[in-house]
């Protein structure tokens, strides 16, 4: 679905629901559309909840840097976009059953006051933390922290402008790849923003409720399940999520729009190592599609849960509709 039919249509559904029935979940592909920034869905034990921390603008040559001129325009007409505004949002993912509320990722923060690093000024105006608390969310409530990798917009919201953790009580579930990745001289060469973000936001962690795991195919919690996805950074997860007759894939940045999914052999600026990346991208692809997975892509077009499917050999994306 196209960003303003998606944004059009939930206008509509939005106004035609009684207010009574705003804090209802509906099964997967069933969407309950709360605003335009926060959407619920029914995943057997698991009540989930999207957020829009926000949304940026990207660029098709840092997208799709060894695209030719011709795909890529044809391919840019395809999805109404233009090369020097590619809109997407940053995500977080909230899994809640009767013991526990798990957040996927935390947006890239709010700062009161712009952040000046080497000169350059940054403001941070991620809305999640105050998402959750139109959903009466504490940070204290919190219990399990889930990062899929250290790049700023998925660590920002775990720490404050004092340096306070947001979600205080809660562990902390990460790739210890991921882990060694980022507090070894391998990432020496990484941008020097991010590896500040990381020293605020990553490393003091250590010092509290940490679980770092590893290997592939590891269930963190009860039908949750992290799958090794590396190639965007070196220890990034996806997660498997199987409830009851519930699935859905947290794909996280594995693709970063769906023509990485139609265009296996495009490459992003963002990724470490494309080869890996080309590898992750195959591998939950076939995952999704042979089971007929709901799929959750934290950059495509909000709320980013959509099918894929193959034809001629060929990866599909298709929005969830309403």
């Amino acid at each position: 679905m196209l960003r303003r039919d998606f944004m059009k249509r939930t206008a509509t559904l939005t106004a035609l629901l009684p207010l009574s029935g705003w804090n209802k979940f509906m099964t997967a592909d069933k969407l309950l559309f709360m605003d335009a920034d926060v959407i619920k869905i029914k995943l057997g034990e698991y009540n989930c909840t999207i957020f829009r921390d926000l949304t940026f603008k990207y660029l098709a040559k840092d997208f799709f840097i060894n695209a030719t001129e011709a795909e890529l325009t044809q391919s840019l007409l395809k999805y109404r976009i233009s090369p020097d505004n590619i809109p997407s949002p940053f995500i977080a993912l909230l899994l809640e059953n009767k013991t526990r509320k798990i957040l996927v990722d935390t947006g890239i923060g709010f700062l009161d006051e712009p952040l000046v690093f080497r000169g350059t000024t940054y403001a941070f105006k991620g809305q999640l933390e105050h998402l959750l608390d139109q959903q009466h969310i504490t940070g204290e409530e919190i219990t399990d922290v889930v990062v899929t990798h250290f790049h700023p917009d998925h660590i920002g919201g775990i720490s404050a402008g004092d340096g306070k953790l947001r979600f205080p009580k809660a562990r902390f579930h990460m790739h210890e790849e991921e882990w060694s990745y980022w507090h070894s001289s391998r990432a020496d060469h990484e941008p020097a923003l991010f590896r500040y973000f990381i020293e605020k936001n990553i490393t003091p962690l250590k010092n509290g409720n940490l679980n770092l795991f590893r290997g592939d195919n590891t269930e963190i919690f009860s039908g949750v399940t992290a799958l090794m996805a590396a190639g965007h950074t070196p220890g990034q997860i996806a997660l498997n999520i199987k409830s009851e007759h519930g699935h859905l894939l947290y794909i996280s940045d594995a693709f970063l729009h769906p023509l990485h999914l139609e265009k296996l052999d495009w490459r992003t600026n963002y990724d470490l190592d494309h080869t890996l990346a080309k590898q992750t991208r195959i591998k939950l692809a076939e995952l999704a599609y042979k089971e007929n997975m709901l799929v959750n892509a934290f950059h495509f077009d909000f709320p980013g849960l959509g099918r894929i499917d193959k034809v001629k050999n060929v990866f599909t994306w298709k929005y969830s509709e309403i």
